[in-house]
């Protein structure tokens, strides 16, 4: 038998590291391909020693082990140097942690779907209900995936 002191520290040492568990980390070096990707993007952005974030990384992995297959996942840990140089360029830190985002369009722009405004985290079933709700008229791509939407020329009414 531990004695409790060891548990606790043990606990805290493990908790952080199962919140990063479901997505591609994503970071200042990788983000492009993101971008440059055909596939609809969703990421979450999120810090491992966020209490929130640890609260809603179940939902977050569950909605990965459902719909891994249809939307691309990705992860933004902001508690690392480049995963909080991506965050501050993409101004994505003024919806806060967590956030999940989706870069949908083919120029790459992305748009929150969902914020921590409560400390109420989302269901698996809720968040794809958002994600889903959001693009009701996306196409699959031959790879299963959905696809981003085409932007309309400036000219284009």
């Amino acid at each position: 038998l531990m004695p409790r002191p060891l548990v606790a520290l043990l606990a805290l040492l493990v908790l952080p590291l199962a919140v990063v568990a479901s997505g591609e980390p994503l970071h200042i070096d990788n983000f492009q391909r993101t971008l440059d990707a055909d596939e609809l993007w969703v990421v979450e952005i999120m810090s491992p020693m966020c209490g929130t974030c640890q609260t809603f990384a179940p939902a977050w992995q569950a909605f990965a082990t459902k719909h891994g297959g249809e939307v691309k996942l990705g992860q933004v840990n902001i508690d690392t140097d480049d995963g909080m140089e991506l965050a501050q360029d993409l101004e994505l830190l003024d919806e806060g942690v967590p956030s999940v985002w989706a870069f949908d369009k083919a120029s790459g722009e992305g748009r929150v779907l969902w914020k921590d405004e409560t400390g109420d985290v989302p269901t698996a079933e809720a968040l794809a209900e958002m994600v889903f709700g959001a693009f009701p008229g996306a196409a699959r791509l031959a790879n299963g995936f959905l696809g981003k939407t085409a932007e309309a020329d400036a000219g284009e009414l």
